[in-house]
């Protein structure tokens, strides 16, 4: 079975299908991008697998429950206990501390922790910045704190929606590295990217083209890793 199922789903505002009887699969641990322009559906996309939305039509299991089925309590407890959510806006509460922001993410999931928020931190190099303000941070540290909150509660899956948008070279680096490190633990990964060298670091590639699923690639020579020489030179 896989962790999650998508068949013919789709989204209608009006006469706007904002997603198209799209289906798709992905397995436990694997790493999946999704691609494609602006308006192609892949915000649309994200919210479902989110549990921040639901379908107009068709199913979306997860761990063969369907989830499309659920009202937004139960999408709320699903969201908490089994997603970790990285945006490009980083969303921050700018008046809470690094582990503190980390620690908020614990209260609506079980209890708050601060050896572990401290321990999740440490994980992305951020031990030393744990007692920063949002606005003591660069943004690839904010990025940093976002992926520690993400994983605070170790979900099954790490869905981000262009976590290295707002970032420079070095702190992209950084974090396609830290999701190099969560994959190989075995962490399901699902990226929205804009970026075609984002994308090539994934398994598997998922075009979207006006809310329809339109090409898929699979990356025969996947490591994982990204090769920063020829990246800096293509760019």
């Amino acid at each position: 079975m896989s962790l999650l199922e998508i068949n013919n789903v789709s989204k209608i505002y009006g006469e706007l299908h904002a997603l198209d009887k799209v289906s798709l699969k992905v397995e436990k641990g694997e790493w999946v991008a999704i691609m494609g322009p602006s308006g192609s559906g892949k915000s649309t996309l994200m919210n479902i697998i989110g549990c921040m939305d639901r379908p107009s039509e068709g199913e979306v299991l997860m761990d063969g429950i369907d989830i499309a089925k659920m009202n937004q309590k139960e999408l709320t407890l699903i969201r908490r206990d089994k997603i970790g959510l990285v945006f490009q806006q980083f969303h921050l509460v700018n008046y809470l501390t690094a582990v503190e922001n980390v620690m908020l993410s614990q209260y609506y999931h079980s209890i708050p922790d601060e050896k572990e928020a401290l321990e999740a931190l440490d994980r992305v190099g951020l031990a030393g910045r744990a007692r920063h303000l949002p606005s003591q941070l660069s943004g690839g540290e904010q990025q940093r704190v976002c992926v520690a909150r993400a994983l605070i509660n170790y979900p099954e899956i790490i869905l981000a929606d262009e976590p290295t948008g707002n970032l420079d070279e070095a702190n992209e680096k950084i974090i396609m590295d830290l999701f190099h490190n969560l994959h190989n633990e075995g962490t399901t990964l699902i990226v929205v990217t804009h970026d075609p060298e984002v994308a090539q670091t994934a398994q598997r590639t998922l075009f979207l083209r006006d809310g329809k699923l339109v090409r898929e690639t699979v990356n025969e020579n996947f490591t994982g890793e990204i090769k920063y020489e020829d990246w800096t030179e293509n760019k």
